[in-house]
């Protein structure tokens, strides 16, 4: 039998120094993925030329042998795809994101984070879905056997939208379980000599990224979770020693919601002690799908310390990911730095080792897969939602582990906002005012109709250009 062909992969978003350099990086020091073709895209052609070029030094630096080439038409390299990797953003990632939280506070609406769930989440699906949907329908003419793998948030409704409206295998993927892992560490830190930095938390910001991802990696070294939900909004179901398999969720609870600092992700450990579960993505996440967290006159945002998005954060880690690019391309910074992108905040997605493993079987172990409810692996969730659950990845596909039902309160949280999410995919993808205003209304943050036809004006006038379906 002949020996199974390296992939040909394409990555879309190439271009961005905060998610192109990491992806490369991973696909390239794969030994198993040696000889690939590998395709770099993205409409920003300086900043695609300078990745390009530094793909190529890593090329040749490991001796990976593929074969690389880069353009700003995915049409021109679709053709014959095995792996489509899509990071990509309809408008200035940090300023759209700042309009969808200041818009609605205009009228009166403080959302605590902006990004998956609240009113400004609806403008985020509304811009970059007909694009995701647009891959996704060339991938159906040019590779449609194809994966579809999605980085792009919302993640649950970007992928909906994919797995709804195409025939192309969509898993949508993230790295939010190393927020549980990062908070279980800290409770337990002393079981297992782990330093914890005064004051720690796990704000989702990239300031704090030096101080979570030492705490992070240490907890991954030392627990596993298998954690099940929804993206950004998932539960841990079981937590062990990795060496020993003890159970750790008799101690985790205890040190937590009676003896661990008041101020550490005080939403989550309120969470925790009403629902029985430990959420997994920190208070920055978690409180975007929660109905009291905007309340005007009690404050949750004061009352729990929620901490905005930092955009200006993002913008200097833009900048120093771009400073790191030109360091390595003048070779300031030896290229086999990259090899371990830890060292310099970049966290990384195991999308190399999933490409292995359907490629060549190799039956991995995925902690956290963004796949449909087919056949019931959250068996009180909707079938045709996108749940988030861990996994077997092989040359079968993905295979999703099974779970028992959620506790019902956590379960009506997540029905909630699978609901929500499928009708807001539903509007965004055909363009209906009358569907977007619903969803605004269904949103647990708005509770005037005047308020949400405020917004969702607001909406539709300011980012005009980047929603051609409302038109």
């Amino acid at each position: 039998m002949a020996p199974t062909t390296p992939p040909r992969i394409v990555i879309l978003g190439a271009g961005s120094a905060i998610f192109g350099l990491g992806a490369m990086a991973t696909l390239i020091r794969s030994e198993r993925l040696r000889g690939a073709e590998l395709a770099l895209v993205d409409i920003d052609e300086p900043a695609l030329e300078t990745m390009t070029r530094l793909a190529e030094k890593m090329n040749l630096a490991w001796d990976a042998g593929m074969t690389i080439t880069s353009t700003s038409r995915r049409a021109d390299v679709l053709p014959g795809a095995d792996f489509v990797i899509v990071s990509v953003q309809v408008g200035q990632r940090e300023t759209v994101w700042e309009m969808d939280w200041q818009i609605p506070l205009r009228h009166g609406v403080r959302q605590p984070y902006a990004e998956n769930g609240g009113p400004g989440s609806l403008a985020h699906t509304c811009r970059n879905l007909p694009l995701i949907l647009d891959i996704a329908r060339d991938m159906e003419r040019l590779c449609p056997d194809a994966w579809y793998i999605n980085l792009v948030n919302p993640l649950i409704r970007l992928t909906l939208g994919v797995h709804r409206y195409t025939k192309i295998k969509v898993l949508g993927l993230c790295h939010q379980l190393l927020w549980g892992y990062a908070m279980a560490a800290a409770i337990l830190s002393d079981r297992y000599g782990i330093p914890i930095p005064e004051g720690f938390h796990v704000h989702t910001d990239a300031d704090n990224l030096p101080h979570f991802i030492p705490v992070a990696r240490a907890g991954f070294e030392h627990l596993d979770i298998k954690a099940a939900g929804i993206n950004h909004f998932s539960w841990i179901m079981d937590i062990r020693d990795r060496a020993t398999g003890e159970d750790l969720y008799p101690l985790l609870r205890e040190r937590w919601l009676t003896g661990y600092r008041r101020d550490f992700e005080p939403l989550t450990r309120e969470m925790f002690a009403i629902f029985g579960l430990m959420p997994t993505p920190g208070d920055s996440h978690l409180c975007e799908f929660l109905p009291f967290v905007v309340d005007p006159v009690h404050k949750p945002w004061e009352k729990y310390g929620l901490k905005l998005q930092s955009w200006e954060g993002n913008r200097r880690r833009r900048a120093s990911r771009w400073e790191l690019a030109r360091s390595i391309l003048s070779e300031e910074t030896p290229v086999e730095k990259l090899r371990d992108m830890w060292q310099f905040n970049i966290l990384e997605e195991p999308v190399a080792e999933m490409i292995e493993a359907i490629t060549y079987n190799d039956n991995y172990y995925a902690q956290q897969l963004n796949i449909p409810n087919n056949g019931g692996l959250i068996p009180n969730l909707p079938a045709d939602a996108i749940v988030e659950v861990p996994g077997v990845i092989s040359g079968m596909g993905i295979q999703g582990l099974g779970f028992p039902p959620l506790p019902d309160g956590i379960a009506a949280l997540c029905r909630r906002e699978l609901e929500l999410s499928s009708i807001i995919v539903e509007a965004a993808a055909t363009g209906d005012r009358n569907l977007a205003l619903q969803a605004l209304l269904l949103d647990p943050m708005i509770d005037d109709l005047d308020t949400a036809r405020a917004i969702l004006n607001d909406f539709l006038t300011e980012f005009a250009e980047f929603l051609p379906q409302f038109a």
